[in-house]
């Protein structure tokens, strides 16, 4: 996010003719208690409002104020509970949001159990549990539900007391949402002071693409399915409908422009923060990125089923934190303290074995080929499906060692200690030259830009002028082609230009953060996988 708000609410008007359509006053109310299926039950009290308009002081019209507290989108993380961050506080502050409107909703937008060592180590269900004790409702399917394969996924939503919801994610055997048996649905409709609120949410086109669905689901393309399920939405007496989003923010904003019927969207794939919402002719669409940065409160004026105003407040749960503004949610404070502990046990258990000695010495990684830096690079290339890999040296810490023999978690954390995801860039040869040239400027230093490299071999003269240094590069077999392109594996924290690789900036995107798989999670994996690693030094950098 460019500017960062000051908390003040910002007030906007929705230009919006009202509608006439008719609701039936049922009790409506807010994520509340359980049913057997995993789906949430509500339960209030029956309200009716009568408003007078001029001139026709006989119709009844029904209106009412909702709030939105979203979203999720924690990729597996928990947080330090010793910490700001962390999901303790942040559902302290959904619920305290949550509480202190008539009518409220929290909800989430997915991407929530995987791609951390958390997950790894408890396969997503240290999330739904914690999930289970908030007052979310409703959360939608994003592609990294299913990092753990389809049938992980399908337990965790077994478990989950809150609803899974997605209209683009089907079960090609059921012609239904995936995990519609174990509580799952296309959409969900409650009805809150006589009108009818719609929900449905929507993960990335290419989400088959960049996780393990499994053979059986087929994603649909968002577009489409959006069509379906608003006409769907429209059929059940949904008079607001409401989207969570786990596309990107571009692309749900032009959805909403092709798709007429959705009032509100939250929530983005690509972690967009935006100061206030944005609209989208009559639809309203807030982003407040990922994890636990911050908290986003949306609430709405209905009448006669259109929305006619919003206001909208960014919470910042860092300086609510520090403010003293902010109580932990106790059961899930506890649930924190306890998965921490037994996490901590957990990191100890061996995963597999390494026949030779990796060596991570920080010495060797940020001037010279690293046998443990070519197996790290070699398995990003494989998790992307990419020709060639750059890992800065600077990201692989402990600076030791590791004799062979056993291999625990506890040791790839160790290594790997920083959240960075794999993510993958197509870059020109021109580019690939000048990161490593970049790579190479400060090695003298000892400045963790160092490349470690899978897919190319270089030849660098740590004496020559900064600029000049790379004497050979090769990819594969072949000399480096200057117009040529390549598919680059890397971090995302040099792909924002981090370390001053400020080249993969220019790059085009072609797996983005969100998309990747957390470096150290994808080390632990890999060596459960294998059970025994080898890696040795080949050649690749060549100090002249």
């Amino acid at each position: 996010m460019d500017d960062r708000t000051d908390g003040n609410i910002q007030r906007r008007r929705i230009l919006k003719a009202l509608g006439t359509a008719g609701t039936v006053a049922i009790a409506g109310c807010l994520g509340g208690g359980d049913d057997d299926s995993g789906g949430t039950e509500t339960e209030g009290t029956e309200t009716e409002t009568e408003t007078e308009t001029e001139g026709e002081s006989d119709d009844d019209s029904t209106e009412t104020s909702i709030r939105f507290v979203h979203d999720t989108h924690f990729h597996g993380l928990m947080g330090n509970s010793e910490e700001a961050l962390n999901i303790a506080n942040y559902f302290g502050l959904v619920e305290a949001l949550y509480e202190d409107a008539d009518n409220a909703f929290a909800v989430g937008n997915g991407d929530d159990l995987h791609m951390s060592v958390e997950s790894t180590v408890f396969d997503g269900e240290h999330m739904t549990t914690m999930l289970n004790e908030s007052p979310v409702s409703y959360n939608a399917i994003g592609n990294h539900e299913f990092d753990n394969g389809p049938e992980s996924f399908r337990e965790n939503v077994a478990q989950s007391e809150f609803t899974w919801l997605s209209a683009n994610l089907i079960d090609e055997r059921t012609d239904d949402v995936f995990g519609a048996e174990e509580g799952a649905a296309r959409y969900a409709v409650e009805e809150v002071d006589g009108i009818q609120i719609g929900f449905t949410g929507l993960a990335p086109a290419d989400t088959d693409e960049v996780t393990s669905v499994g053979d059986h689901v087929e994603v649909l393309e968002p577009t489409e399915a959006a069509e379906s399920v608003v006409a769907d939405l429209e059929d059940e007496g949904a008079e607001i409908v409401v989207l969570l989003s786990h596309l990107a923010s571009p692309v749900a904003e032009d959805l909403v422009a092709e798709v007429d019927g959705f009032d509100v969207v939250v929530g983005d794939h690509a972690a967009f923060v935006a100061e206030e919402p944005i609209e989208v002719d009559d639809t309203v669409l807030s982003f407040v990125g990922d994890e636990f940065d911050y908290v986003g409160q949306l609430d709405v004026d209905i009448a006669d089923g259109d929305v006619t105003e919003y206001d909208f407040e960014l919470h910042d749960l860092e300086e609510l934190v520090e403010d003293g503004e902010v109580d932990p949610h106790e059961e899930i404070e506890e649930l924190l303290v306890g998965y921490e502990e037994e996490l901590d046990d957990e990191l100890g258990e061996v995963i597999g074995e390494t026949a030779v000695d990796l060596d991570v010495r920080t010495d060797t990684v940020r001037s010279e080929e690293s046998n443990f830096g070519n197996w790290l690079t070699d398995i990003m290339v494989d998790d992307v499906d990419a020709d060639v890999a750059i890992q800065n040296g600077g990201s692989i810490r402990s600076d030791q060692v590791y004799e062979a023999g056993d291999l625990t978690r506890r040791m790839v954390v160790d290594i790997l200690p920083f959240p960075n995801s794999v993510v993958k860039l197509e870059v020109t040869g021109d580019q690939l030259r000048e990161a490593l040239e970049h790579g190479v400027s400060a090695v003298e230093d000892g400045h963790g830009r160092f490349p470690q490299v899978s897919g190319i071999s270089y030849a660098y003269d740590p004496d020559a002028p900064e600029g000049d240094r790379i004497e050979a590069v090769t990819v594969g077999d072949e000399d480096l082609v200057a117009d040529g392109t390549y598919e680059l594996a890397t971090n995302d924290f040099l792909m924002g230009g981090g370390d001053g690789y400020d080249v993969f900036t220019e790059a085009t995107v072609l797996r983005s953060e969100d998309e990747g798989t957390m470096q150290s999670a994808l080390a632990i994996n890999a060596i459960e996988a294998q059970g025994t690693i080898s890696p040795e030094l080949e050649g690749r950098i060549d100090v002249r």
